[in-house]
């Protein structure tokens, strides 16, 4: 339904009565928000990504042939990150678990030059491209259908769109989806470690 139609306007105005903010409990500026899990182009996005991992296993076992040989690098408990086997620590390393490092060469692949080919093929017998098919139009009827849409107001709309969402503990400032609270909310502890972070990166 195209958004400017008549019918989507009301539909909009039907949705939107008597709510608020989901995020932030605002009844200013609200929209209809599709969470991004849901759209058409993501529920594709992820069984394309998922198939594609899978069949470079299938490709790997059936077609590739590697070897792995050490790089001269190990780690270990009391040096985790790799480092030369050569290389003078300052104080006596704990040498429990040393783990040594390899890197895998490609020896042969016998069907080089014909992986899309053979990723297509693969995707037309296993029924995964028909299967994306059916998704994505149930994903486009159910965004059509509101079924998962929520309401946010424009400004938690906007931060959602650049990968953010409302801070659980202030209930005021925004931060990635990948942090649990916002910088402000940080304990203190948290705070000095990430300046220290930033103080070691800046050039």
């Amino acid at each position: 339904m195209k958004r400017n139609t008549k019918e989507w306007k009301e539909k909009r105005a039907e949705f939107l009565k008597g709510k608020t903010c989901e995020w932030c409990g605002s009844s200013d500026s609200l929209c209809i928000h599709i969470p991004r899990a849901f759209s058409p182009a993501q529920v594709s996005s992820e069984i394309y990504s998922a198939a594609y991992a899978r069949f470079r296993e299938i490709y790997r076992e059936k077609y590739q042939k590697f070897d792995s040989i050490p790089t001269g690098k190990h780690r270990h408990k009391s040096h985790p990150t790799w480092h030369k086997a050569s290389t003078v620590h300052k104080t006596e390393p704990d040498h429990t678990d040393l783990e040594e490092q390899f890197i895998e060469i490609l020896l042969e692949d016998l069907e080089e030059g014909n992986f899309k080919k053979l990723y297509h093929e693969w995707l037309e017998e296993t029924g995964i491209k028909e299967l994306i098919e059916e998704e994505t139009k149930k994903a486009a009827e159910e965004c059509e259908a509101l079924t998962n849409a929520i309401v946010l107001c424009k400004r938690c709309h906007f931060a959602s769109l650049r990968g953010m969402n409302l801070c659980p503990k202030c209930r005021s400032k925004y931060k990635s989806v990948s942090y649990e609270t916002c910088f402000d909310c940080l304990p203190d502890e948290r705070k000095a470690e990430f300046r220290k972070r930033q103080n070691r990166q800046a050039p």
